[in-house]
């Protein structure tokens, strides 16, 4: 590892896949670059699906063929299914977004996130790993920073500061900006990695699948020929009702479901348990004068339809072209261009946000699992679904009816009514 310099034309804090993308673009463009990263890769991370529309900024980076030849799941669609199994449907990527997209990964994000920060490194990023950002100042010619290593503490100065710290949101915390909560219910999540778990056959072995119950949904994301993560979502004030241990309400809810049942039979869990909550919200402002915040430091809505990487991604992309921009006319970011940033990155969250809103209200998730081809309004729900966020009139029009529908369901059935009623096995 080597020591770091006093001044930079950017340091990013976090070695993501937002700041490792955000690193290799600032690179290729020619500059000084340090990612401070405050663990060791490779580290354990959640967030293992990926979507197809990520696919063009990986090979943007160069890093796509190294991706290829990782050895990662290939997934080639997602399945919905009720808990008590009377209810499937499978959509496949390659029938709605075509072949370009018909294709991505499920990936070990230990394996993943340490393949992206050696790509940026290998481009001239200077890695500084077991590094923790504890002070921030922010002026309109530059940030200062403190950080502390294993051996010591460092002062450093940069032109510009990217903040790809994830949920701790570093910046957010240290200049105190206001933030709102993206879901109206609070939730938590309980995961851990499991062998044995049951898997389809042929090219659906890859497939994530999402079971959704009365209240609440799993996850199973097939990582290796081998593991599976599998992970538990319920509303936060269920589980402290319950007065459960995370282990016993994620055990529990397995019994009490058929479908669970089913795949976690002959399981053997292979990690420990991992625990988030309360992890839905969005800082109202994006940007300061030097600073830009991407990926989840800048907001999180909702694991459902693995967006994170993608939204971490496609920021990153965004954030470097504002700083880029704003330096090639040496100044800082402008109050517009502040707001204008802001502005198009909250835009990403909020498709995905009335897309969790229909998976959670029980009327449009009738709706989504009962597609009809009338209108192509499937197609560009998995738009959505497969990570596009640049729609055209023709999209934006079938997904407005789409929630016109869910809504509709609720006063007069246009599709039959799913029954949640469990189906408890011996």
């Amino acid at each position: 590892m080597t020591h770091a310099s006093n001044h930079y034309d950017v340091v990013i804090i976090g070695g993501g896949p937002g700041g490792s993308c955000a690193g290799t673009l600032l690179s290729q463009a020619g500059k000084k670059v340090l990612i401070l990263e405050k663990e060791t890769f490779p580290r354990f991370h959640v967030g293992e699906s990926l979507i197809p529309y990520g696919n063009d900024i990986l090979k943007e980076l160069g890093v796509w063929e190294k991706i290829e030849k990782a050895g990662f799941m290939p997934k080639w669609g997602a399945e919905f299914c009720l808990g008590n199994s009377s209810k499937f449907q499978q959509f496949w990527f390659g029938n709605s977004l075509g072949e370009r997209y018909s294709k991505t990964f499920q990936v070990d994000r230990s394996q993943f996130d340490k393949i992206l920060l050696e790509h940026a490194q290998s481009f001239g990023c200077e890695i500084q790993q077991k590094a923790q950002a504890t002070h921030v100042q922010c002026h309109n010619d530059q940030v200062d920073l403190d950080y502390n290593d294993e051996k010591s503490s460092h002062h450093i100065t940069a032109r510009w500061l990217i903040d790809a710290s994830g949920r701790e949101s570093f910046l957010g915390k240290q200049l105190q900006l206001p933030k709102q909560e993206t879901q109206s219910s609070k939730r938590i999540a309980i995961f851990a990695h499991f062998e044995n778990v049951f898997r389809n056959e042929g090219k659906a072995s890859g497939h994530i699948t999402i079971v959704r119950l009365a209240n609440g949904w799993f996850w199973f994301i097939p990582l290796t020929e081998t593991k599976t993560s599998v992970g538990y979502i319920q509303a936060l004030n269920d589980f402290k009702e319950s007065r459960l241990k995370p282990e016993e309400s994620f055990q529990q809810i397995i019994q009490k479901e058929k479908e669970l049942n089913m795949r976690l039979r002959h399981a053997k869990r292979v990690s420990e348990f991992y625990v988030t909550s309360d992890y839905s919200y969005r800082f109202t402002s994006l940007a300061q004068p030097r600073a830009l915040m991407i990926g989840d430091a800048a907001g999180f809505v909702d694991p459902i339809f693995s967006s994170g990487v993608m939204i971490a991604l496609k920021s990153a992309q965004l954030a470097v072209k504002t700083l880029l921009k704003a330096e090639s006319k040496k100044c800082a970011l402008s109050t517009a261009t502040q707001q204008k940033y802001t502005h198009q990155v909250c835009q990403m969250m909020e498709i995905y946000i009335d897309m969790i809103n229909a998976f959670y209200d029980q009327d449009a998730f009738e709706v989504f699992m009962h597609p009809t081809s009338r209108l192509q309004i499937p197609q560009a729900v998995l738009a959505v679904l497969g990570g596009r966020t640049d729609f055209s009139f023709g999209f934006w029009w079938r997904l407005k009816i789409f929630y016109f529908l869910g809504r509709l369901q609720r006063l007069f059935p246009l599709v039959p009514r799913l029954n949640f009623s469990r189906t408890t096995n011996p």
